[in-house]
């Protein structure tokens, strides 16, 4: 019935629908909200890493005039346990603490003062017990156990042919450690809610969160009341990165909520949440990597090691995209790698933008640079000879799709100004370099089931609102979902009103997160719309006295042969006077690999997204400091539907890897304590860190997404430190593959060339 003329709201940067409220401040963020007679709340937190709970008494706290709740793992009728994939995390320590500010007790008073004084009126009694610190004191033997089941959370092996074999027999072999750093999210609004229970006895939610309906879920577990009985909405809040994909404070507000019978407003402090929040795993990865003569890969062998913290919540799903990650879409015969998910006791690892891919693929695009420069081959030509092609299988056994796309972005890079004569400093202690990094990066949840419903309803008014459950928590998916609909109904955008990220109006679409919410969120609204115009489509027929197949729907309207015509409003007002329904669900299921490896949750994906990226440095030889110069980022994204939202989806995710890079290093005590918990200690990319960045999308089509779109949401951070590290080599003649790449750092790499012990490469291209 569409019309298939053409229409211009895609690949069109129309602003943000929230554009006004946040320019003005007029949109009130969690932090902002207030309500009548309500209370603050808090949270008493361990001050010790690794105890036993002797004993905890919190009547004092409760004493106290204007202390209205004070509740523990007591308090809880449901299930003391929460996590994203494996449920194991407590709610409410019971016996035993295993991170520095692991929640014990929550408060509600009048004020946040006698909240906060009520912590000081708790009295608990610990015995401690050695801290597991790192990935080495958990698996070196006769050391303190995190859980009685021991500090390996999870093992998992992938092999394909015979990689011991191969790599015995290849000419060249390289071999090597690569360790990265944890990372925090340091988004501006620290997670923050508010949350009351209304007449009908609902527990209303607003608060941080990316996926209201699986923040529905657990609060409604731990609370003991049916999922009916729960309302989460996730917007407006001040961003999230994947640290506000588990739960945060979500069942803490509700709990106090729940038992008080009052409204409760929760924030955490800076500290607070630098200490209790999550971070991106530290991974310590054993790299073996063997090619032949002429440039071929041979084979690869990998152990990752990924540090998960107290509690495992998203590490399985981490973890499998990291070992996803580690051979990249290049043609390797022979592969083995082991991942391993370990518990320590430096607070909760959890969900963070690249979910696990810029771990690996620092390791990965760092050693394939090293084997194309052994080789004398350009790093570009390198990489393009050993990648897949449509219909090979790749590193995982799933037949490849889509590589047009990764061949795209290598090629386009080839172009890059950055592949030109090499500038030279004046100064003979500064050292130039240019460095190139691969990246890939997966769309939606992977083997597991992923199903998104989204509503279309038109209304009489010549609106039409648009429902799903994607929070948009800066992103612009709001604007984008709104430019779909606009695209697929022929309607101006200024037409859609959107409502979403409310559990109580928005159909479960899924979170925002996995690069997912364009693909899926976009599919099952087109799904609904396809509904809203056949319906529609037949009350305009009658309407017309025209048989349905005789009309055509072109520019709002439905249109007989005679040129009659009826708008899609005007049908709706007709629908809704007969009784009948203007509200459509569409739901899509995200497709799944042919062939999924047992024990993987969330690897190999269907549909990728590629990039290739060229970085210039400047690095000091007497401070090693590193200044990057420029950022050449080519990108496949598919169809792009607002170029100025993805180029700053880009722009950001680069800045955010210029971070994990080059300063970002979350740290931890002897005693496992917090060292750097907020802004003044923890270093991230201020504007006078950001270079010139180039971003650059090539031209292709997903025929799997809406009008051809992937998504962009992690692509951009995954190949920033590889390719920040790779122009460091090629400056100084040395390998850094430990992050972050700061100026101690970058000095120890110098002292290695220097002893003999580092390696002097290629220095440039």
């Amino acid at each position: 019935m569409a019309s298939g003329l053409q229409f211009s709201a895609l690949n069109t940067s129309v602003s943000r629908i929230d554009l006004n409220e946040k320019v003005t401040g007029s949109l009130r963020y969690f932090t902002d909200m207030r309500m009548d007679d309500m209370l603050y709340g808090a949270v008493f937190r361990s001050s010790v890493a690794h105890a036993v709970i002797e004993s905890l008494d919190v009547s004092s706290a409760k004493s106290l005039p204007g202390v209205r709740a004070v509740l523990t793992h007591r308090d809880i009728d449901g299930v003391n346990a929460y996590g994203g994939l494996i449920t194991e995390a407590p709610v409410l320590a019971q016996d035993r603490v295993r991170y520095f500010g692991e929640p014990i007790a929550l408060i509600a008073a009048d004020t946040e003062e006698l909240a906060n004084e009520a912590k000081e009126h708790i009295r608990i009694r610990y015995r401690a017990l050695p801290p597991v610190r790192s990935i080495d004191d958990a698996l070196r033997e006769g050391h303190q156990k995190v859980h009685d089941s021991g500090n390996l959370a999870r093992h998992l092996t992938v092999k394909r042919g015979d990689a011991a074999g191969a790599l015995s027999r290849a000419p060249l072999v390289l071999e090597r450690e690569y360790r990265t750093s944890m990372q925090k999210h340091m988004f501006l609004e620290t997670e923050a809610g508010m949350a009351y229970v209304d007449e009908r006895g609902v527990v209303n939610l607003f608060c941080s969160g990316q996926g209201a309906y699986w923040d529905m879920r657990q609060v409604a577990r731990t609370l003991g009341i049916s999922e009916e009985m729960v309302r989460v909405v996730n917007y407006p809040e001040g961003g999230a990165f994947g640290g506000k994909d588990e739960i945060t404070i979500q069942i803490y507000l509700a709990l106090l909520a729940f038992k008080s019978r009052k409204p409760v407003k929760l924030v955490l402090s800076r500290e607070e949440s630098g200490a209790a929040g999550y971070h991106r795993h530290a991974s310590r990865i054993l790299l073996r990597m063997g090619v032949d003569r002429d440039g071929r890969m041979l084979a690869s062998e990998a152990h990752i090691y990924l540090d998960t913290g107290a509690y495992q919540t998203y590490g399985p799903n981490i973890l499998d995209v990291t070992m996803e990650t580690i051979n990249g879409k290049y043609r390797i015969p022979n592969i083995s790698v082991d991942g391993y998910l370990i518990y320590t006791n430096n607070g909760m690892a959890s969900a963070f933008r690249g979910f696990g891919a810029p771990q690996g693929n620092f390791a990965l695009e760092n050693m394939v640079d090293e084997l194309a420069i052994a080789l004398d081959i350009d790093p570009i030509e390198f990489r393009l000879k050993n990648l897949l092609n449509d219909g090979e299988t790749g590193p995982l056994g799933a037949t490849e799709r889509g590589m047009e796309g990764a061949r795209l972005v290598l090629e386009m890079a080839r172009g890059s100004p950055f592949r030109g004569p090499e500038a030279r400093s004046p100064l003979p202690w500064i050292r130039n370099g240019v460095g190139l990094s691969f990246a890939v990066k997966g769309v939606g949840y992977g083997p597991v089931d992923d199903l998104s419903t989204a509503a279309v309803e038109v209304l009489r008014d010549g609106h039409v609102c648009i429902y799903f459950s994607n929070a948009d928590y800066g992103q612009g998916i709001s604007t984008g979902h709104a430019q779909i609909v606009a695209q697929k109904l022929e309607l101006p955008v200024g037409s859609i009103n959107v409502i979403h990220a409310d559990s109580k109006y928005a159909p479960d679409t899924g979170s925002s997160n996995a690069s997912r919410s364009t693909f899926t969120g976009g599919n099952a609204l087109l799904l609904a719309c396809d509904k809203a115009i056949s319906s529609l489509g037949a009350e305009a027929a009658e309407a017309l006295d025209t048989p349905y197949d005789r009309i055509v729907y072109q520019g709002g309207a439905f249109r007989s042969e005679d040129g009659r015509e009826i708008t899609i409003f005007e049908a709706a007002s007709r629908a809704i006077s007969r009784g009948h329904p203007t509200k459509f669900n569409g739901t899509f299921k995200m497709p799944r690999v042919e062939r999924p490896i047992e024990g993987m949750h969330e690897a190999p994906k269907v549909v990728n997204g590629y990039a290739a990226m060229l970085s210039t440095v400047e690095v000091n030889l007497l401070t090693g400091a590193v200044t990057v110069k420029g950022v050449d980022f080519y990108v496949d994204i598919g169809a792009v539907i607002n170029p100025l939202i993805a180029m700053t989806q880009c722009e950001g995710g680069i800045i955010q890897g210029l971070g994990y890079a080059l300063h970002e290093d979350y740290r931890y005590d002897d005693a496992a304590r917090p060292l750097n918990a907020n802004y003044t200690t923890y270093i991230v990319p201020s504007t006078q860190d950001v270079p010139p960045i180039g971003v650059h999308f090539v031209d292709t089509r997903e025929e799997l997404g809406p009008y051809g779109a992937k998504g962009v949401g992690e692509i951009p951070i995954v190949p920033v430190a590889s390719s920040i590290s790779n122009a460091i080599r090629n400056a100084i003649g040395v390998s850094c593959s430990e992050l972050p790449m700061d100026p101690p750092r970058v000095i120890q790499c110098l002292d290695r060339r220097s002893s003999g012990t580092g390696r002097h490469v290629y220095t440039g291209f």
